[in-house]
């Protein structure tokens, strides 16, 4: 249960150093780089490092050839598997190969340019298409579609209903000699024959009516000539498409190359990030940053291994500064720091809660799920998928939080006597047929989750040196929560201690607000109307009844609905079969999954609003965060 102490870290080294002490820094994974502040003149300009834009562009390129193949890659990948690993030897010859391996990419980008243009085609082969379709039945040559010496020839579009009443109605005499070649929708496709010394009286009337005049290209060719024509050009295009997604496919043994390539490259260019941060002269460099206290050692050698001159100097936070927050815990609580960290970290200076929480988060999710049976296969099951599945971090930590809730599952289960949904065994709780003494259970471990968040409190202002503070704000809500419960069964005992705990905090409540005693005694008075809240906190803790009864209550009507399908013989057996493992399954799933959420919305809301200081900054490495496989440093293991 700590925040792991922050060190600052000074180095001074020789400029020619400085990608070996940088890879070192990555292997080591420990050091949070800071943007240099020296106060030597000679340290004038800031480090800039002029292969980084050609290395950004490399590597954008080789992440888009990875994406590109991915689409063919067809091998069958380990559900919740991690990434795999290589050894610095691995990684040199997957470097010794970038030539090779960038003339791929070239080759996916020539693939690319091409399959563009071929796009660029099909979509004016469609537009072609689109254009001439309605025009199919039109039986002349589109190049003989021509004015003479004393007619015009005209294509165009008008409003169905109203190009009807012209062909039947007659409506333009002898002028225009008018033909519907098509129709779509509310639209006719007319070819139009007139007289040029009436065109202008004839297209005006056109007009009036809607009409668009439309220009196809001319061709020496029908429509519909045109039309097969385009369909061949399409039809080879395609074609041209299906051989380049083989060549792109034939790539796709590559992919795995690419992907370490890009690891091993992005690992270089977020170094030389890192390094636009520090400080320069024209032979040396020095930069700043945070360093775990009890990784100061270990940094120390290691830099001097690779860089005998460097000069190192690690020294204390200074007074009102903030170092970044890294909590470390024992094995068996470590994964519920990402509980903790989901609500924020803790402030610099303040407690780091998860050794505390983590009992009453696991016992939780026990009550709420409530079902040994189910407790048992989640705390068989998921500690096999870790072992064989090699899941990521953070998948792993999942499973082990809910390994843990399944252990507790398993002990809140068998006093509830709950298994699959049957109660084999006699019952110390029966959530269903005698709810007071689980509701009492309940509400008295809320009590308890509540008030450890009161201790906790004042530990810290005790650590702190604050003692009023502890016995004004903490020991006086205990006082005063406890009397008014033990009013209940020794009157007199709980009385006394429940107007001790209400005189201090009528008393100290508005100490900080005003020394005037009237003023302070009206916050007094107000912070008292605050017990209220107290009631409101315990009764959220029936979520443990209320989901726990849920929990059985779906188990126990599964169970009935299997045994009427067994009841219709064999095929009932199979289907019954096959309902008891789906219904379980899907009743522990869904379950498992809304004690989770409750177990935190516990937590954050009714534990750490007691105590929990939150604001810290994460601490942020710089390290090998790659995104396809990991590197393995050879000295971390000498």
């Amino acid at each position: 249960m700590a925040i792991v102490e922050m060190k600052h870290v000074d180095m001074l080294a020789l400029d020619a150093d400085k990608p070996v002490l940088l890879r070192e820094i990555q292997k080591l994974g420990c050091i949070q780089l800071l943007p240099s502040d020296s106060s030597d003149a000679s340290f004038n300009r800031i480090g800039g490092e002029k292969e980084l834009p050609v290395l950004e562009e490399t590597v954008n390129r080789v992440l888009w050839a990875i994406g590109k193949l991915n689409r063919f890659d067809k091998t069958k990948k380990a559900l919740m598997a991690d990434k795999p690993s290589i050894d610095e030897t691995q990684a040199q010859q997957v470097l010794d190969r970038k030539a090779e391996l960038m003339a791929v990419v070239e080759n996916l980008e020539a693939l690319e340019r091409e399959s563009g243009e071929l796009r660029g085609q099909t979509a004016r082969v469609d537009a072609a298409r689109e254009q001439l379709q309605p025009w199919i039945n039109l039986p002349v040559p589109l190049n003989e579609l021509r004015a003479t010496h004393y007619t015009l020839t005209v294509l165009g579009t008008a409003p169905k209903a109203v190009a009807a009443s012209w062909i039947s109605d007659n409506t333009l005499g002898e002028l225009c000699e008018i033909t519907q070649i098509s129709q779509e929708r509310d639209q006719a496709y007319l070819y139009l024959l007139m007289y040029r010394t009436c065109a202008e009286r004839v297209m005006q009337t056109l007009k009036d009516g809607g009409f668009a005049a439309i220009t196809l290209p001319q061709l020496p060719a029908t429509v519909r000539q045109q039309l097969t024509e385009l369909e061949a050009q399409r039809a080879e295009i395609e074609e041209k498409q299906k051989d380049i997604t083989a060549r792109t496919a034939a790539q796709v043994s590559e992919i795995l190359a690419l992907q370490q390539l890009y690891d091993i490259l992005n690992a270089k260019r977020v170094r030389l990030i890192a390094a636009q941060n520090f400080s320069a002269s024209q032979h040396t460099f020095f930069l700043q940053g945070w360093v775990p206290d009890m990784m100061v050692d270990k940094v120390e050698k290691r830099l001097r291994k690779v860089s005998p001159t460097v000069a190192l100097e690690f020294y204390d936070a200074a007074q009102g500064e903030e170092p970044p927050v890294l909590l470390h815990n024992a094995a068996v609580v470590e994964p519920f720091e990402s509980v903790v960290a989901g609500y924020s970290l803790p402030a610099t200076g303040s407690i780091d809660p998860t050794a505390i929480m983590m009992p009453f988060f696991v016992n939780f999710m026990g009550m709420m799920i409530s079902d040994a049976g189910y407790g048992l296969m989640m705390a068989i099951i998921m500690p096999l998928l870790i072992k064989f599945l090699k899941p990521a971090p953070g998948t792993k930590r999942m499973l082990w939080i809910l390994t843990a809730g399944g252990v507790a599952t398993v002990f809140w289960g068998a006093m509830y006597n709950s298994w699959f949904g049957f109660a084999p065994l006699p019952s110390l709780f029966d959530p269903m047929n005698n709810a007071l003494p689980v509701m009492g259970v309940c509400i008295g471990l809320g009590a308890i989750h509540l008030f450890t968040g009161l201790g906790v409190a004042a530990y810290m202002n005790i650590k702190r040196g604050k003692w009023k503070d502890a016995i004004a704000d903490q020991l006086s809500w205990f006082l005063l929560v406890v009397g008014l419960v033990m009013m209940i069964v020794l009157p007199a005992v709980g009385k006394w201690l429940a107007m001790a705990g209400a005189g201090i905090i009528l008393v100290t409540a508005g100490r900080a607000k005003s020394k005037n005693p009237f003023k302070r005694l009206l916050s007094g008075l107000g912070a008292l109307y605050g017990a209220t809240s107290w009631i409101s906190d315990l009764l959220s803790y029936m979520r443990l009844f209320g989901m726990g009864l849920a929990t059985g209550v779906i188990g126990m009507v599964i169970n009935i609905l299997v045994a009427m399908v067994f009841s219709a013989g064999p095929i009932g057996w199979v289907l019954g079969a096959v309902l008891f493992v789906g219904g379980h399954l899907f009743n522990a799933g869904i379950n498992t999954l809304g004690a989770y959420v409750h177990s935190c919305r516990l937590q954050y809301i009714e534990f750490f609003g007691k105590f929990y200081e939150d604001g810290g900054k994460p601490f942020v490495p710089l390290a090998q965060n790659n995104r396809f496989v990991y590197i393995t440093d050879a000295q971390a293991h000498s």
